[in-house]
């Protein structure tokens, strides 16, 4: 699991802000489901009152990482219009162009020290999409 580059965000939900935190990682989500087959794991996680979030990412490398920066941080300053970001973790190794890009948010790195991986089963919603088109075009 060395190559992948893994993150834990917690962000505070501003007061009065939650359904538009929800709308802004909605478009978030869907942008990364559509056009990231390498962003691995891209999960949001509230608590029961609506006040704390987490972030959940897995990607292949620093370059798939990279992308997902490309695609989604055009939304950062309305997305810390709603949330202040309150952690940011990084583990894995990431590159050095990577790392330049994820320094502005104050990040801690973690390195990759041992573990194991087992490879998912489970097809996101795009692939079940595109298999059910095939399935109807035929």
């Amino acid at each position: 699991m060395s190559g992948y580059i893994a993150t834990d965000f917690q962000l505070s939900i501003k007061e009065g802000k939650l359904e538009d935190f929800k709308s802004i990682v909605n478009n978030m989500v869907g942008i990364t489901e559509l056009n990231e087959p390498n962003t691995l794991v891209y999960e949001y996680h509230i608590n029961e009152d609506g006040t704390e979030c987490h972030l959940l990412e897995t990607f292949k490398d620093s370059d798939a990482f990279m992308i997902h920066l490309g695609n989604v941080s055009h939304i950062f300053g309305a997305l810390f219009e709603l949330a202040t970001m309150t952690r940011a973790k990084i583990y894995g190794s990431p590159s050095a162009e990577l790392k330049q890009a994820l320094d502005p948010l104050g990040v801690e790195y973690f390195a990759h020290l041992n573990g194991i991986e087992r490879p998912s089963k489970k097809k996101t919603y795009t692939e079940q999409a595109r298999e059910y088109a095939r399935a109807r075009e035929s």
